[in-house]
């Protein structure tokens, strides 16, 4: 959530008319019982502590401060659960991640549970509760309606907040549960604190306080065991999703996209380490959008050894002024921490990952240490992927010319009729050429001197070929064009054109059949042969057969050097 300074100017003009304005209102509505202070020291102790151990649950960041505030509640009053609670909320900056402005958040929690404090408070007195009683079963009841309407009216201001900060009105359901089921669990602890210390005195605290304070701590460390364990699961899960990867560009958007659920960032950069010393970005996350033009880090491509990238290890720059170790490297937008990882394989680091956080302190060791397994994961894909598409490539690929051949043309001629039949595409033409007389290059200046004739004219001709079009060698001395969109007028009208052109052009050459062996320019015709779909054929078989046919028939034996035509009746020679 973005949030503009006129917000925060409005909420903290808000808080400060706000929190004072209910803190009289609690003291004099609801007058606090003579306060016993070593005993509010205590309340004040375990109230510290506990905000400084908050569970994780289902992603949600839950602090336990109620059972203490409650106990405050119920032996002061609400003057002295509300500044309980404003101090709780104070405490909560430190000890919860958040993307807000920390004063803009303090602000709007501290306004929320105002709110809460003072109308809980007053269905609690109104209804008929009593501050300090010794009553157990009037407490039960009243504390209980007490409970319950603390946490409604709370989850309703914020559903209430939400509305007006988005415009848009989204009920919580996660949240409004967890709040009441906590909420719930934790009045009979307050409760049972607030017996104990009318019975035993500030002595309660060693009968349920410390022992509260110890399960917390137990049930801490097992919730951040299972935290680490779900992460791990989860790391290994990415990588079993990097290895079904075969893409190299799809292993890093798998990688950006998955790593964000295990290690939450505000952006996320891949960066490739070229020949050990040039930096060029592969791929990066920005807002969610997954991006190769980013516009969040700038930097030397000039790798330094004094730049602040570690080629060894992770590394976790915790606050903005921590990150200015990164030279070269320049961030927009709101920075709160950094993390940087090497991307090694075979002990040799080839690349970086930086990840981004709006918050200070916003990654932790644990994640770290996830982090570099995770890019052992993504380097090992990355290569396989590399390997694959460099295999598929050679495959498909023309040795000499590092033109498309005839298997890639073969299949993407299927692909194209395939659009072409469910409207993706409006027409199909092939164009086909031949170099004439090309036997007699061969004989007269040598077969390497083929070759670089082969391999001139392919770069020519790639001039020639439009964005979606399909230049392959198609064998030998043939090249095919295949041109999505384009009807037959278009294509002949290429065709002359890139029959001229050859036939105008000059190639030189270094003939091995002659005995001086000095460069010589020589020149070259084709003869080219044009069909369509659908006026000439309706599959990619019979598409090649017709402008082989309109090349021979048309192109050939009307003297070489022509561009011929299929049609139906007859093959037309230009």
């Amino acid at each position: 959530m973005v949030i503009t300074k006129r917000q925060k100017y409005i909420i903290f003009i808000i808080w400060l008319f706000v929190l004072p304005s209910g803190l009289l209102l609690a003291y004099n509505l609801f007058p606090a019982l003579k306060i016993d202070w070593l005993n509010l020291a205590v309340l004040f102790a375990l109230l510290v502590v506990t905000m400084t151990m908050p569970l994780k649950l289902n992603n949600m960041s839950v602090s336990l401060e109620r059972w203490i505030t409650f106990t405050a509640f119920f032996q002061y009053g609400v003057f002295v659960e509300l500044l309980f609670t404003q101090i709780a909320m104070f405490i909560l900056l430190f000890t919860r991640k958040s993307d807000l402005p920390p004063m803009y958040r303090f602000c709007v929690n501290s306004l929320i549970f105002t709110l809460v404090s003072l109308v809980s408070g007053a269905f609690f007195h109104y209804a008929g509760g009593v501050i300090g009683t010794s009553d157990f079963m009037n407490l039960i009841l009243f504390g209980l309606l007490y409970a319950i309407s603390y946490s409604v009216i709370n989850s309703a201001i914020m559903q209430l907040y939400l509305y007006f900060e988005t415009g848009m009105l989204t009920v919580k359901e996660k949240y409004i549960v967890w709040d009441f089921a906590v909420t719930m669990l934790l009045f009979p602890f307050s409760i049972a604190l607030y017996f104990l210390s009318d019975l035993f005195g500030n002595k309660a605290i060693l009968l349920i306080g410390i022992p509260f304070l110890l399960v917390l701590l137990i049930v801490r460390r097992y919730n951040q065991s299972n935290n680490m364990n779900d992460k791990l699961y989860s790391a290994s899960i990415i990588g079993h999703e990097l290895a079904d990867r075969i893409g190299f560009e799809d292993v890093i958007r798998t990688f950006i996209k998955e790593l964000k659920n295990v290690v939450p960032y505000e952006s996320a950069y891949v960066l490739d380490l070229r020949a050990g010393e040039h930096l060029i970005t592969l791929m990066g996350s920005e807002d969610g959008i997954l991006t190769k033009d980013i516009s969040g880090l700038s930097f030397n491509p000039k790798k330094s050894e004094d730049d602040g990238l570690n080629m060894d290890r992770p590394k976790i720059y915790s606050t903005k002024k921590e990150a200015s170790e990164l030279k070269h490297f320049k961030f927009t937008g709101q920075l709160g921490s950094i993390m940087t990882a090497p991307i090694k394989r075979n002990q040799k680091t080839e690349g970086f990952l930086i990840l981004t956080s709006k918050q200070k302190n916003g990654f932790q060791a644990l994640e770290m240490k996830i982090v570099d397994v995770l890019t052992g994961y993504f380097a090992i894909s990355l290569v396989k992927a590399r390997y694959y598409e460099k295999t598929v490539e050679q495959s498909e690929r023309c040795g000499l010319t590092k033109l498309h051949n005839f298997r890639y043309l073969d299949a993407k001629l299927d692909e194209e009729i395939i659009r072409f039949h469910t409207g993706e595409i409006t027409a199909l033409t092939l164009l086909m050429m031949d170099i004439d007389h090309f036997k007699v290059i061969n004989d007269t200046y040598g077969h390497q001197c083929g070759n670089d004739l082969l391999v001139a004219l392919a770069k020519l001709l790639e001039t020639f070929v439009p964005e979606e079009a399909t230049l392959a060698r198609f064998g030998g001395e043939e090249f095919v064009i295949a041109l999505p969109n384009y009807n037959k007028n278009e294509t002949v009208r290429l065709a002359e054109k890139i029959r001229k052109e050859v036939a105008f052009s000059a190639f030189r050459i270094k003939p091995d059949l002659t005995e001086k062996r000095e460069p010589i320019d020589v020149h070259m015709t084709v003869s080219i042969g044009v069909a369509s779909v659908p006026e000439d054929s309706g599959d990619a078989k019979e598409l090649l057969r017709n402008a082989d046919r309109a090349l021979y028939i048309g192109g050939k034996q009307a003297g070489r050097n022509r561009v011929g035509v299929y049609g139906k009746e007859y093959v037309e020679t230009l």
